[in-house]
C-alpha cells in the first residue's frame, strides 16, 4: 500500500508486517552477501546490541548505498526501524518496497519528530531498534564525519532511550588504492560503540522543556566519540580511516527526494 503525505507513518496491518517479515529477510541476505563481496564487511561490538533488554536509539555514519543492509546485520536476528525522507517513500513503488524494508518515513522539521514519538510505543512491539543518520545525508565512502542534525537526540531525550553511535570505518588492502590490482572498494567495519544516556547531557527548562542546546551537545559528543574511533584507528595503522576512496556527497533520486 503506497504511503501518503497526513498517513500513519507505519502499516501495522497484520498483512503488511507479514510481508514485512519475508521481504526483509529475503532481500537482507542478498543485500549483505554483496556487502561481504565488495567490502569484507565484518563488525565489531555486536554483543553490546544482543545484550541489550529495552529499546534504543541508533545512529551511524551514512557512507554506502547497503547502509541499511550492513547495520541491519548489527542487530540480527532483531530487526531495526530505518528513518529516511519522507519524500522517498511517497514514490511508487519504491517508497512501498522500503517501508517494507523497514523504512520509516520522516516528515519534515519538528512536527516528524513528534509523529515519531507518538507511535513509538506502538512501533517497538514489532522492532527494538530506530535508526538514525544524523548527517542527512550520504557521502560516499568518507571517513570525515559531517556535523550532525539533533533529531535523533531529540527523540532519544524524550522517550528516554539510550543512543548507540554506530561508526563504519573504511580500510585498504595492501595494495595502494587506484593502483592495478588494488581494491576498487574499501573493506569495512561496523563497529557498535558503549551507548551514551540522555540523562547524562540533556538539560530541561524550567517549564520542563528540553534545553535545544543540550540536546545539540549531546549530538555533538556521539559525532566526536565517532570520529574519534575513526581517527584512533588510523594512528594504530594507516591504512584504517583512508579517504582515498571517497567519492563526495551522493546525489538525491531525480525527482523523488532532490
Amino acid at each position: 500500500m503506497a504511503y501518503k503525505k497526513g498517513d500513519s507513518l507505519i502499516n501495522f496491518s497484520f498483512l503488511f508486517q507479514a510481508a514485512t517479515y519475508v521481504v526483509f529477510y529475503t532481500v537482507w541476505h542478498i543485500g549483505f552477501m554483496v556487502c561481504r563481496i565488495l567490502g569484507s564487511a565484518r563488525y565489531e561490538g555486536k554483543k553490546k546490541l544482543r545484550a541489550l533488554k529495552g529499546n534504543a536509539v541508533l545512529v551511524s555514519n551514512h557512507t554506502t548505498l547497503l547502509d541499511p543492509v550492513f547495520i541491519s546485520g548489527a542487530a540480527m536476528p532483531r530487526t531495526i526501524w530505518h528513518t529516511l525522507l519522507e519524500a522517498t517513500v511517497k514514490a511508487p513503488f519504491l517508497g512501498t518496497f522500503t517501508r517494507l524494508l523497514g523504512g520509516l518515513p520522516l516528515p519534515p522539521g519538528m512536527a516528524g519528530l513528534e509523529k515519531i514519538i507518538k507511535i513509538s510505543s506502538r512501533a517497538f512491539r514489532y522492532k527494538p531498534f530506530i535508526h538514525f543518520y544524523p548527517e542527512g545525508d550520504c557521502y560516499l565512502y568518507n571517513q570525515q564525519i559531517q556535523p550532525f542534525k539533533a533529531g535523533a537526540f531529540y527523540v532519544a531525550a524524550r522517550l528516554d532511550l539510550p543512543v548507540y553511535p554506530l561508526v563504519t570505518v573504511f580500510s585498504e588492502g595492501r595494495l595502494k588504492p587506484k593502483t592495478p590490482f588494488a581494491r576498487r572498494y574499501p573493506r569495512q567495519t561496523l563497529v557498535v560503540l558503549d551507548p551514551l544516556y540522555p540523562g547524562d547531557f540533556v538539560r530541561r527548562k524550567e517549564n520542563g522543556e528540553l534545553d535545544i542546546n543540550s540536546v545539540q551537545a549531546f549530538a555533538e559528543t556521539a559525532r566526536r566519540r565517532m570520529q574519534d574511533e575513526i581517527d584512533r584507528r588510523r594512528r594504530e595503522n594507516p591504512r584504517w580511516g583512508t579517504q582515498a576512496y571517497y567519492r563526495g556527497k551522493m546525489s538525491r533520486l531525480k525527482g523523488i527526494n532532490e
